[in-house]
């Protein structure tokens, strides 16, 4: 990609402030960053997803984008200093993910980064106290693709040199290969669905002497991480009354739109799995498939910590 030229004269005060998840990074995501950098002396980056394990939606930790977009926004002449870091993770409720982000914001003054481009861009609207900046537009051009080309046949466009060198070196480890199987799963799954199907999922958060039931997948999807006892339904199978929870946040699952109905106790013949140290549990979000980390620690009224 060529960088654009860099502007003499920088506005100074409040700092540009830009929200993404970045899998991974590509150019509309860089040229947004230096074209802040461009008007602003610094800009506050805050990487998405911190508490989630990897996925196909998800496949590089924090650190691992943290780093990246470092060594892009430094090939580009950035210095270190002008620009910030905090991770956020992922609530599944938009209140709780705007106070996480104001939170990780330095000051209450800040100017937002973005342009809206579909539905995943709402959250621009969500923080009326802050001005806005709109970054340049780059059509046709989104993450979701460049993981679809990625998973299926290894291709990588559309990213900057030091990310494309990433990429490349990430498609010999282990952490691709796996998620390289739960991509076809994920697939095939998906095509044995009806069109626009909606399924229901019964989960169970069973706590007793100081250790919460868990069960590890084996199944290509999520394979090794924990999971909250329970089954996912057939489509058209309604979930039993009376749950304690309801969660159907619509990217809470990888398959289809799913919504969890959760009970704060299970039967004896449910409990599929291991008692884990709650305390082990509650400090790693990392090791859950999909929400259900954020599902165990609303349940118990705990902090979720980012990962």
């Amino acid at each position: 990609m060529t960088l654009p030229a860099r502007p003499s004269s920088l506005l100074s005060g409040a700092p540009a402030v830009y929200i993404g998840r970045f899998q991974p990074l590509h150019d509309a995501h860089l040229r947004s960053m230096l074209d802040a950098l461009d008007h602003f002396e610094r800009l506050v980056i805050l990487p998405g997803s911190a508490n989630l394990a990897r996925s196909i939606r998800n496949p590089w930790s924090a650190p691992e984008r943290v780093r990246l977009i470092r060594a892009c926004l430094r090939e580009a002449g950035i210095a270190p200093r002008r620009v910030t870091f905090r991770p956020v993770p992922d609530e599944f409720d938009s209140g709780r993910w705007a106070a996480r982000v104001r939170s990780a914001v330095p000051t209450p003054q800040a100017v937002l980064v973005g342009f809206e481009k579909d539905a995943s861009s709402a959250y621009l609207r969500w923080f009326p106290e802050w001005q806005a900046h709109h970054a340049p537009v780059w059509p046709g051009l989104n993450a979701t693709d460049l993981r679809a080309a990625y998973f299926t046949d290894g291709t990588i466009t559309d990213v900057s040199p030091g990310a494309r060198s990433f990429l490349q070196a990430w498609c010999g480890t282990p952490a691709f290969m796996r998620l390289q199987a739960e991509w076809n799963a994920v697939e095939t799954a998906r095509a044995q669905l009806p069109p626009g199907a909606r399924l229901h999922e019964e989960r169970w958060v069973h706590v007793q002497q100081g250790h919460v039931w868990l069960r590890t997948r084996h199944e290509p999807v999520g394979h090794g991480l924990w999971e909250l006892p329970g089954r996912v339904l057939s489509p058209g199978e309604e979930a039993s009354p009376g749950a304690d929870a309801v969660f159907g946040h619509p990217a809470r699952a990888l398959v289809a739109s799913t919504t969890a109905h959760v009970w704060r106790a299970a039967p004896a013949q449910s409990l599929a799995g291991r008692p884990v140290p709650l305390t082990v549990a509650l400090r790693l979000p990392r090791r859950f498939h999909e929400d259900h980390h954020v599902i165990l620690s609303r349940l118990l009224g705990a902090e979720a910590p980012a990962g």
